[in-house]
């Protein structure tokens, strides 16, 4: 690892392990601790981007390659603007601080994990980015959120579970933990695809895929939405990029006897999570089971790992995945704490109510139904052509199926906002500088539509990466 992106994710760790310490010795503002906050990611961010040259250290445990400065930028920004809405809308919690002190040392976690190319520091890195958020997901302490609480904390630890008793099968088999070593000397025998199907039933339960995802929309819906964009924009995209690490770094000669058992979950994923949102009248188990579908999107990629493109279609819908899924959970906390509006009926009218920000929430979730010109459109474009250049068109047909199914939902909230009355008439919430909440919600959308366009960096990043694999 590049001492640069190491200084830059310690800076961001120790600002969120020192905020509720200073908060608690002081009794800072919300406003002040969300400067202090901005400052570690302002820190971190120019740190990570200028992370090309420089001593490495820790080189058998994380590496900085093109992918992790990518997507740990995009990580930082999604998480800033997440710190920036959850200030905005819990100003006066007394324990907001604490709840900013867990995101940004989670996000560290979520940087670490990216970089790593040893099963060691991929498992601590998980377990840095989930700590925290087991708190955070108690973080109102209602009946829901504590029922979330207890699920997403035993989901956890089956799938941590399920993962070391994988990873200590090939230790046993092989005696190292390092990618490229395990790459070298994994040989074919029943009981190591035995342990890459645990490590990767571990990887399952933390992106949601069928027939893991059980857990998924109860503590979705059950936590609070901020909280909830955190679970499924920053820290799924993170595990997307690890797991990427493990099939095409570590285990080449085992993963690629289990296309087409990646294809059949990637397909089963997909449509239950289209046909269980389609179901929903709760705007934000809608946004869940849309999380699971797009798990399936890009586990179509994973199936077509034989090609070179799979790895950019990986990495573009996990750069797109960060912002819309983050930014569309966002908009429903804001909708929530101004209107309080959760269901499909409370949506009706909400574009009159709040155009600029039904406007917001509208370009996101085109882009999770992939409308041109956004980052959603680009992405699914790249895991489709994957796909058929693998010769798996079927599974390609499969994924525009449910690409466009997945429009219904999407188009109807849509549709309550702009062609229904309202049915909220006075607000939950009208605090004198609510135009401010838009600003943050207006840089994601910007990189969506800029990154629908221009699709260099992606390209560059994973042509990087396909490099140094044997295709």
């Amino acid at each position: 690892m590049n001492i640069n992106f190491l200084a830059g994710i310690l800076i961001l760790a120790l600002t969120g392990a020192f905020l509720p310490v200073i908060n608690r010795i002081f009794r800072i503002s919300g406003n002040l601790g969300a400067i202090i906050s901005s400052i570690g990611y302002v820190l971190a961010s120019f740190l990570i981007l200028f992370s090309g040259e420089g001593k490495k250290v820790l080189t058998s445990f994380f590496v900085t390659d093109s992918v992790a400065q990518l997507i740990g930028l995009f990580i930082l920004v999604a998480s800033w603007m997440t710190m920036l809405v959850i200030y905005w809308t819990t100003n006066k919690d007394k324990f907001v601080n604490e709840l900013i002190g867990a995101l940004i040392i989670s996000t560290a976690g979520a940087l670490f994990l990216i970089s790593s190319t040893n099963f060691i520091s991929l498992i601590i890195s998980m377990e840095l980015m989930a700590m925290p958020t087991y708190l955070m997901v108690l973080f109102t302490f209602s009946d829901k959120s504590i029922e979330a609480g207890i699920k997403y904390f035993f989901n956890g630890a089956l799938a941590i579970g399920t993962m070391l008793f994988g990873i200590s099968l090939l230790y046993g088999f092989t005696g190292s933990f390092d990618f490229n070593v395990l790459s070298r000397e994994l040989f074919k025998d029943p009981l190591v695809l035995l342990a890459t199907i645990f490590i990767l039933a571990g990887f399952a339960f933390k992106i949601t895929a069928f027939p893991f995802h059980f857990w998924g929309a109860d503590v979705y819906d059950g936590t609070c939405p901020k909280i909830a964009a955190i679970l499924t924009g920053i820290s799924k995209s993170a595990v997307f990029i690890a797991l990427m690490r493990v099939i095409y770094e570590a285990l080449p000669p085992i993963s690629e006897n289990l296309t087409f058992i990646f294809a059949l979950i990637s397909a089963i994923t997909m449509t239950v999570g289209n046909l269980l949102a389609l179901a929903q009248k709760r705007v934000s188990r809608i946004l869940a089971y849309s999380s699971v579908a797009h798990a399936g999107y890009t586990l179509i990629a994973f199936a077509a790992l034989s090609v070179p493109i799979s790895v950019t279609g990986i990495l573009y819908h996990s750069v797109a995945y960060i912002f819309m899924k983050t930014a569309a959970f966002l908009c429903f906390a804001v909708f929530l704490y101004l209107w309080g509006a959760k269901t499909m009926d409370d949506y009706k009218g909400l574009g009159k109510r709040e155009p600029l920000l039904a406007a917001l929430f509208l370009i996101f979730l085109f882009s999770l139904a992939g409308v041109p010109p956004m980052a959603g459109f680009i992405s699914k474009v790249f895991v489709f052509t994957a796909a058929v250049n693998a010769g798996m068109v079927w599974l390609a047909v499969i994924g525009l199926l449910n690409s466009a199914f997945s429009v219904a939902y999407y188009i109807w909230i849509a549709k309550q906002m702009y062609f229904e009355e309202p049915k909220i008439e006075k607000p939950l919430n009208n605090p004198p500088d609510k135009n401010l909440i838009l600003i943050p919600l207006t840089i994601m959308a910007i990189f969506l539509i800029i990154f629908g366009i221009w699709i260099n960096p992606v390209i560059n990043a994973s042509a990087n990466f396909i490099s140094k694999l044997d295709f």
